[in-house]
């Protein structure tokens, strides 16, 4: 991602026509997972992506410290994502089951395999919790995909959305809570 500074060190007008290209690929790349995971409408994303390429060549130059640039950007979409959702809400949960949520399937630690009743009530149960995800603020959705999908840890996390950890903790814990709660309505507190 070493040409996406190209867009804090020079005029991005002035530079090769292949260099702003492969800026705006690297952008592409490095925005388009969070984009897609909180909107799900493939042209959408492409249009906030553009949007947001052409904010970050404006503003390029308010940042100061550029080996804080993907930090930058990345949060630079973000709130153009965030703004597009206030925009338009009917799109806020619309969110695919298929790859919003990836359970890992544990092996069997012995040579007994699960039934059939459990694999049905494990699918009912996943496919739930991807529901009760879909109804969360896009905050605590993005903070869960962080988290579960990405695996970042609390501090990447942190600064990745310029906050203290200890707001990444509060917002995943809330997060949880309220998957846990809508999950124990549902399901109950037994099994």
């Amino acid at each position: 991602m070493n040409s996406l500074r190209e867009i804090f060190t020079s005029d991005f007008n002035t530079l090769d026509k292949s260099l702003q290209e492969q800026i705006y690929r690297e952008f592409y790349l490095l925005v388009y997972p969070m984009i897609q995971f909180i909107l799900r409408d493939h042209s959408a994303v492409e249009d906030i992506i553009q949007e947001s390429f052409l904010r970050a060549v404006q503003k390029a130059s308010l940042l100061t410290e550029i080996d804080k640039c993907e930090g930058w950007l990345k949060r630079l979409a973000r709130n153009v994502t965030l703004n597009h959702l206030r925009k338009h809400r009917r799109n806020r949960d619309e969110l695919e089951t298929e790859t919003v949520f990836s359970v890992k399937e544990a092996a069997p630690a012995s040579d007994y395999a699960v039934s059939l009743d459990m694999e049905v009530e494990m699918k009912v149960m996943r496919e739930a919790i991807i529901a009760y995800i879909n109804q969360l603020s896009p905050s605590y959705r993005q903070i869960i995909a962080m988290k579960w999908i990405h695996n970042l840890s609390y501090k990447e996390m942190a600064n990745e959305l310029s906050v203290t950890e200890g707001v990444v903790r509060q917002r995943l814990f809330r997060a949880r809570d309220v998957i846990k709660q809508k999950l124990l309505e549902e399901w109950g507190a037994g099994s």
